[in-house]
């Protein structure tokens, strides 16, 4: 077939099909074919978006997996995974600011993190992972730096419950921290039904009792509505450019 057979694009259909510079005519030949010189070639692009809305929901279920996996290594090893959590007042163990949250006393501990854990977490999740992280890091450290502060010097502080605390915080006020009305009407009913399920037992952790940091409990409610400030708080225009 020659050259004078092949199909030809008008500009508006290379423009949509080859992008914007692929419409502006090249006449010069040699030879009797297009010069490419100084021509820019078209490419056609094709990229996945990577970006699914599931992946949003993975940092909870990581951080869920990580606890179990580390309970049951506890409970198989003679090793006491527990000695390397928070120690009050103990400076040398910050690090179980870190280390604190996947460690449990028990399997009956883990379970009664896990479920509220998954359910608040998923909530906040909605927002998207960096959401997630952000609260999660926000009230892990308000409720272990707080515990260590206020329990009695050498107790060893574990478990996730600090964190759950704050997660309840976060979202009984994120509400609060919006103008638009519907998701003022979102964050409500999401509010709603976390005080609904877990407030009387959010509630009755706060309460001084023996063997349970009450104090990590109280310090991760505060956290939680720190985090919902701190991140969603009206911050002021910024000045125009001179």
């Amino acid at each position: 077939m020659s050259s004078n057979q092949s199909p030809r694009f008008s500009p508006e259909e290379s423009r949509l099909l080859f992008g914007p510079d692929s419409s502006t005519p090249n006449t010069s030949r040699s030879g009797g074919r297009p010069s490419t010189a100084g021509q820019k070639v078209a490419t056609l692009r094709t990229t996945v978006n990577r970006d699914h809305h599931l992946s949003r929901f993975a940092p909870v279920g990581i951080l869920l997996a990580i606890m179990w996996i580390v309970e049951i290594v506890d409970a198989i090893l003679p090793a006491d995974l527990d000695s390397l959590s928070l120690q009050a007042w103990n400076p040398l163990s910050l690090y179980g600011l870190v280390t604190s949250p996947f460690l449990h006393s028990g399997f009956g501990h883990l379970t009664a993190n896990t479920f509220p854990f998954l359910i608040l977490g998923l909530f906040i999740a909605l927002e998207g992972s960096r959401r997630f992280w952000e609260v999660t890091i926000i009230t892990a450290l308000a409720s272990g730096l707080g515990a260590w502060l206020t329990t009695m010097p050498g107790t060893h502080i574990i478990g996730a419950s600090g964190i759950v605390f704050g997660f309840f915080g976060y979202l009984a006020v994120r509400t609060w921290f919006t103008d638009d009305i519907i998701r003022k009407i979102v964050y409500f009913a999401i509010g709603l039904f976390v005080l609904v399920t877990y407030g009387a037992s959010m509630v009755f952790g706060m309460a001084p009792q023996a063997g349970i940091s009450w104090q990590g409990h109280l310090f991760g409610l505060a956290g939680g509505i720190f985090a919902a400030w701190f991140i969603h708080r009206k911050r002021p225009a910024l000045d125009a450019k001179k």
